[in-house]
This record gives C-alpha cells, sequence and structure tokens, in this order.
C-alpha cells in the first residue's frame, strides 16, 4: 500500500440546509483524520471562507438591503464566491497525501437557484460548469435534516451566540419554505448522483452514529486510493442502529390519540409532554428549555430548576412574559449571569419589573430599552433617557407605534444613516402623512424596513407596497398582516404559503371559513404552526378535533404537542394572561 504522501488528493464536499449540522460534521472528522496523520485542508472550517474575497461576496449576496436583486445576478455572485474559492484555495491543495473538505460548494448554488428560486435548470447548469471546470468532490456528504429540526437548532444556537437582534440575510425574508425547497433540492441531486452522494439522517440519528456513517465511507474511498489503513473511531456500533426506531415520546402519543374520553385525553396529552421534557433535561436539555419558553406552570418551574446551571441562557430566555414568584426568583438567580436575556424578559410595569430595570440598566441597556417598546409611560421614557446612545437603536424600536410629539423629537434626533432601520421599525402601526414622508425617503436603500414598518398600517399604499413585493419578502409581508381579514391579505397569505409559515401565525384565533381552508392546506407541511394558529384559547370541537388528527400523524412532533399543552392549560387556567400568545416564533423582530 501507498504511504499518505503519495496517494492521490481526495476531495470531499459536505451539504445541507441551514442548521442541518453539516459544519459540526466536517469539523470532527477533518479533526480526527489530522490525528491519523492525514493533512486535512478545510476550506471553511467553522464556516468561515479561507478566501477574503469570497468572505466579501457573501456579504454582498446576504445583505437584506439588496431585496431587489434579481435570480440570476444572486445566482452568478454565489457561484462567484465558490469560483473564488476553488481557485484560491481548493484547487491549490490538492495535492498528492491531501484531503480537502468543503462546508458547501457549488451544488448549493444548484439547490438555491433551481431548486428554490426556480431558475431554469439548464442555465443554472451552465454556470455551474462553467465555474466547476471538471473539479467535482470525490464524496459529497448530505447532511439531512427536516426544516422544523434545522430551525430549532439554528434557534438554540443563536441564542447561546447571543446574535444581535434584527441580524437577518436576504435568504431569511423569504420564510422556512425556502429552506425546505433546498432540501428537497438537495435530495433530488443525491438521487442523481447515488455513487459520489451519501446522505446521513442527522435529525433522528446522533451526531456519534451520523460521524460513524460518514467515516466508513470516507475510509472506502480512502483505502481505494491507497491511503493507509484508518483506526476505527468507534464512535458507534451501527449494527446496533435501528434504521427508523420508534421513540418512546412518539408511542406514548399514539396512545395518548385512542383515548375516547376527551377529558383524560387532553389531561394525558399535558403528562406526555411534560414526560418528554423531562426525558430531555438528561439528553438535550436546551431543547427541553426552548420548549418551555413562555409557559409559566408548576411543571416548568420543576424543569427550569433542573437545567438551570447547564443552560442559564436558554433558561432566562425563556422567561419573556412569565410573570410568576417563580419566575421572579429564578430572574434575580440568573441577572448576574444571563444580565441581557433577563432584561429581554422585563414585561408589565409591576413595581419589582421597573426595580429590575434600573438595575439591569448598565449590564444590559439595549435589552433593557426594548423591554418598554410602546410605551408612553413616564418609567418608558426615564429608561430611554438613561439608555440614551449607548443603545440608541434600541431606544429607537422601542418607540414601536408612538405618535407622540416626544416621540417624534426624539426621532428627528436620531434621524441619521446608522439608526435608520431601526428609525423604521419605530414606524410601525402609523399611518400618518410623516411616517409615509419617511417611507417613501429611504426606500430605495432600506426597503425590508420600510415594509417592516407596515405592522398594523392598512391604507392602500402600504397594501400596495405589500403587493409589489410579496415575491421577494414574503416572510416579512405576511407578518404585516396581523389577524387582518381584508381580502387582500388573504390574496397575500395565498402567494406566500409556499414560503412563509407565517401565513398560519398570522391566523392565530381567525374561525372563520378563509382560515381553516388555509390550515387544511398547509397542515402537511407546517403541522405544528397549523396547530398552533388555531390558538390556545380556541376550544371549539372543530379545534380539538383538528389538533388531535394533526397530533395522530406527527407523533413525534414536540412542539406540535406543546401547543395542545397550551390549548389544555388554557382550560385548567382560564384567566391566565400568560398563556395568550400562541405564536411559536415569539421573535421581537423580523429574523
Amino acid at each position: 500500500m501507498a504511504h499518505a504522501n503519495s496517494a492521490p488528493p481526495v476531495f470531499i464536499d459536505f451539504e445541507g440546509i441551514d442548521g442541518s449540522g453539516k459544519t459540526t460534521l466536517s469539523n470532527r472528522l477533518a479533526e480526527f483524520l489530522t490525528a491519523q496523520g492525514i493533512p486535512v485542508h478545510h476550506a471553511r472550517s467553522g464556516g468561515i471562507f479561507r478566501s477574503e474575497i469570497s468572505k466579501e461576496i457573501r456579504l454582498l449576496t446576504r445583505d437584506p438591503r439588496f431585496l431587489r436583486m434579481s435570480d440570476v445576478t444572486e445566482l452568478l455572485l454565489y457561484v462567484a464566491r465558490d469560483t473564488q474559492m476553488i481557485d484560491e484555495f481548493i484547487r491549490p491543495r490538492l495535492q498528492p497525501g491531501n484531503i480537502v473538505f468543503s462546508d458547501r460548494y457549488l451544488y448549493s448554488a444548484i439547490a438555491h437557484s433551481h431548486f428554490a428560486r426556480r431558475v431554469p435548470r439548464d442555465q443554472v447548469d451552465a454556470v455551474v460548469t462553467t465555474a466547476a471546470r471538471n473539479l467535482w468532490p470525490d464524496i459529497v456528504v448530505y447532511s439531512d435534516v427536516d426544516p422544523l429540526t434545522s430551525r430549532v437548532r439554528k434557534k438554540i444556537q443563536k441564542i447561546r451566540d447571543r446574535r444581535k437582534l434584527g441580524d437577518f440575510g436576504r435568504k431569511g425574508l423569504m420564510g422556512i419554505g425556502f429552506r425546505e425547497e433546498m432540501r428537497n433540492g438537495f435530495l433530488k441531486l443525491a438521487e442523481e448522483d447515488p455513487e459520489r452522494w451519501i446522505v446521513i439522517d442527522n435529525a433522528n440519528s446522533t451526531l456519534e452514529v451520523s460521524l460513524q456513517r460518514i467515516f466508513e465511507r470516507i475510509a472506502k474511498v480512502l483505502e481505494a486510493k491507497g491511503y493507509p489503513v484508518l483506526k476505527n473511531p468507534g464512535w458507534a456500533d451501527l449494527s446496533a442502529v435501528a434504521e427508523h426506531p420508534d421513540s418512546v415520546f412518539a408511542g406514548d402519543v399514539r396512545e395518548v390519540v385512542t383515548i375516547a374520553d376527551e377529558d383524560e385525553r387532553r389531561q394525558s396529552a399535558h403528562r406526555v409532554f411534560f414526560d418528554e421534557l423531562r426525558r430531555l433535561v438528561d439528553t438535550n436539555p436546551s431543547r427541553a428549555g426552548l420548549h418551555l419558553v413562555g409557559i409559566d406552570t408548576p411543571e416548568t418551574h420543576e424543569i427550569r430548576e433542573l437545567i438551570v446551571d447547564r443552560e442559564p441562557e436558554i433558561v432566562s430566555y425563556g422567561l419573556r412574559g412569565v410573570r410568576s414568584p417563580e419566575a421572579m426568583a429564578l430572574r434575580h438567580r440568573l441577572k448576574t449571569i444571563e444580565p441581557r436575556y433577563v432584561a429581554r424578559s422585563l414585561s408589565g410595569y409591576s413595581p419589582e419589573m421597573m426595580e429590575l430595570r434600573h438595575e439591569l440598566l448598565k449590564k444590559a441597556s439595549n435589552y433593557i430599552a426594548l423591554s418598554v417598546r410602546g410605551s408612553d409611560s413616564e418609567h418608558a421614557w426615564e429608561i430611554r433617557d438613561k439608555v440614551g446612545k449607548k443603545a440608541m437603536r434600541e431606544v429607537l424600536i422601542s418607540l414601536r407605534g408612538l405618535d407622540t410629539e416626544r416621540a417624534w423629537e426624539l426621532r428627528r434626533k436620531r434621524a441619521k444613516d446608522p439608526h435608520f432601520p431601526a428609525f423604521l421599525e419605530s414606524l410601525a402601526g402609523l399611518d400618518t402623512e410623516a411616517a409615509w414622508e419617511w417611507r417613501e425617503q429611504l426606500t430605495a436603500e432600506y426597503l425590508p424596513w420600510v415594509l417592516m414598518s407596515l405592522r398594523r398600517v392598512f391604507s392602500d399604499r402600504a397594501w400596495d407596497l405589500r403587493a409589489e413585493h410579496i415575491v421577494r419578502a414574503p416572510k416579512i409581508v405576511v407578518k404585516t398582516l396581523g389577524r387582518s381579514n381584508d381580502p387582500r391579505a388573504w390574496e397575500l397569505r395565498e402567494q406566500a404559503k409556499v414560503y412563509a409559515k407565517e401565513v398560519l401565525d398570522s391566523l392565530s384565533g381567525m374561525d372563520n371559513a378563509a382560515a381553516w381552508q388555509l390550515r387544511n392546506d398547509l397542515q402537511k407541511k407546517w403541522p405544528n404552526t397549523a396547530v398552533s394558529s388555531i390558538g390556545a384559547s380556541v376550544q371549539s370541537e372543530r379545534a380539538w378535533k383538528f389538533r388531535w388528527a394533526l397530533l395522530g400523524e406527527n407523533p413525534d412532533n414536540l412542539l406540535l404537542l406543546k401547543h395542545i399543552a397550551k390549548a389544555v392549560l388554557r382550560i385548567l387556567h382560564p384567566l391566565d394572561p400568560d398563556l395568550e400568545d400562541d405564536d411559536e416564533d415569539e421573535d421581537e423582530d423580523f429574523t
């Protein structure tokens, strides 16, 4: 067998939608192979391009200000980014004995531009073929996850990273359905070239099982090319792994939906939900914590106590809108560890809430400013005055919906380039001439934020803007509709329903025929959101029949069960205001 240094180079690409885990997989495998004495050159280790030019092109394609960028322009930029990586990093390192990893390659451009944007395949292939110049990976590892799993992972990572509020890219304006279309595209590409592609189920497998499957495929390719036999890492025994194991949770849910007595079935659903969260405490505490967001019951506090020391960020994040004495005690316990998320969780104007705002002003001024959003009280203005320039963006956003002279005076004082996005967000709910003058002035450069400012604005001008941009920014446009029953709102929902789950979010609590038609149309695409869109307080026979039917079809969907559990809690606690909000996104911005 040849020495590794004389063996031909091997090029391995990792593909997947955002949040699929491909970066984690590629980094772990690169570390293992390097430890075995095989040089691995990672073109995007940790998700960072090894080319400054590619980094700059990526920033251009992500910038939401360029909402009007055409599909073909976008395709050419994506391919230009990858072409630069090929010429600057990948091709020069494909030398004997080397392995080169890439975290995305030209396949992503095909999935994005053809399968999601609908640019004709022959046109996309012509561009991609020119860029590749016959350089294609020996192996393509596709990390497959459903978009819901992807979204949960991204949410947890975003919380842990304490990512800046309002940080979103152009792709994010389309909605989660865009990610689904890309996923379908990747699976189609894998079908077209099964010898090259390996599809890893990274949602229903452990990380160790996914790594072991990839290793065994890579090891065969390396040995065939003359590399030394690699030591088996022993991450998992694949012979002992069931292909599609049925979880304990899914089995419990299936039993629930067969219970004949309605009261007993509801109580059982409530119990199974919290039983599963308790199981997750040991195996996936961050996921357990994320599913507690906004719920205020003895069971939730019990679970928060079990995970708070390991997941302080997630627990702090989940206290938003929760006002019980137990929640306040947790805030005081966490205020020095996670001051930003504790500040974010503050709502209402009880003496204790106001005192805590003042206490956290210096440590979390931006979130404290946001916690008084929409308030014209003296307490809110005192907070804005004290925060001042330290978090001007958030101070401006806190003016959302305020049409007072005091609010306009502050807007005019800070109306300058760095603050225009926040300035525009503050105009949400304002349908005045002054607000429209600013929208018209800033539309050319800040279009996404102009669209955001249309929340609760329903004049003809607002409807015209929505109609003009529904195709390029369906997520943003639909988020501005609220629960509007205007015929134009229904037309926009129909246009956006392929990409934006927010179409369902906008139906929350609506019980008319049009709302039910959309729920029925989208129940298979987004079952958990279809259930959440009913609203926890809606207790009709039709609502419960719909909930049970979708739970039976999706027994592994914990988020779906969460919304059913919240509906049960509305029966148990009919006057509890903390259970009103059924919007599963629960984001204060449009990211």
